[in-house]
């Protein structure tokens, strides 16, 4: 519809024949627009019906403001809610992950530091455990060493008295060089077996002095009596140093470099 001005204000015009007789200013949801007047003329007043549909349109138009401003309150909210909540998981796991590779780096050195302590405490052991090995196995192979040399020697002994009765002689004289040749009464005591052996060779004496026997000496033993002392060279006797000897060389191998155990420390 078209509105033409003239002195008395707009004028619309009839709807013609083609035109429907309803038009959008019907609908209630449409405002009609009140044109001031061109000459200062103060227009017909708004009927009630205008005036109540402006009201509703401004309580629409608030109202929808109002709703419009809290759904975009919340969705902001939300939006920040959510935005906040990324942002502080990611910072949360990052602190987490930080915290726990620093925990864990120090439990790692803790466990590092521990595992040092016990190996050098293993390590101090097995080597003071492989000395004292060490030592037991020397030990006992000197015992063997011993056991082995007087084993050799008492058969040597045995083998050559009874070879060579005249053995005999040569340690009874060796004993009466610890007798004063100023003594003048002396006995001579041999064991029974060296007696007889010396006798089927046709010797009774040493050096002047008869030559008796004595059934607690040993073959090899002799015992020089005087009126004044009472001097024995026994075979065991002897032997026992002679092997005291060998065991105190073999001590004083082991405490040579070459012969002291060690053990290798690893790097």
């Amino acid at each position: 519809m078209k509105s033409e001005f003239s002195h008395n204000g707009p004028v619309a015009h009839r709807p013609t024949a083609d035109r429907p007789a309803t038009s959008r200013l019907a609908s209630p949801n449409v405002r009609r627009y009140r044109f001031p007047s061109l000459y200062g003329e103060e227009g017909a007043p708004e009927s009630p019906s205008d005036e109540l549909q402006e009201q509703q349109y401004q309580h629409n138009l608030e109202q929808g403001f109002q709703e419009g401003l809290e759904q975009g309150r919340e969705a902001g909210f939300q939006k920040g809610l959510e935005q906040g909540r990324q942002q502080g998981l990611t910072e949360g796991l990052e602190q987490g992950r930080l915290q726990g590779r620093l925990q864990g780096q120090a439990q790692l050195r803790e466990l590092q530091s521990s595992l040092a302590d016990e190996l050098r405490h293993w390590q101090a052991s097995a080597e003071q455990q492989w000395q004292q090995l060490s030592m037991s196995a020397l030990n006992q192979q000197q015992q063997h060493i011993c056991q082995l040399v007087e084993q050799v020697a008492r058969r040597v002994i045995r083998s050559e008295l009874t070879m060579n009765p005249q053995q005999v002689l040569a340690i009874v004289e060796e004993a009466l060089q610890g007798i004063d040749a100023r003594v003048s009464e002396l006995q001579l005591f041999i064991s029974p077996e060296d007696k007889q052996r010396l006798a089927d060779i046709g010797i009774t004496e040493c050096r002047g002095w008869a030559l008796h026997l004595d059934a607690k000496l040993a073959p090899g033993d002799c015992r020089i009596e005087t009126e004044t002392l009472t001097l024995e060279a026994l075979t065991e006797e002897r032997l026992q140093k002679g092997i005291a000897k060998v065991s105190q060389s073999l001590s004083e191998q082991e405490l040579k470099p070459e012969f002291k155990p060690e053990l290798k420390q690893t790097p």
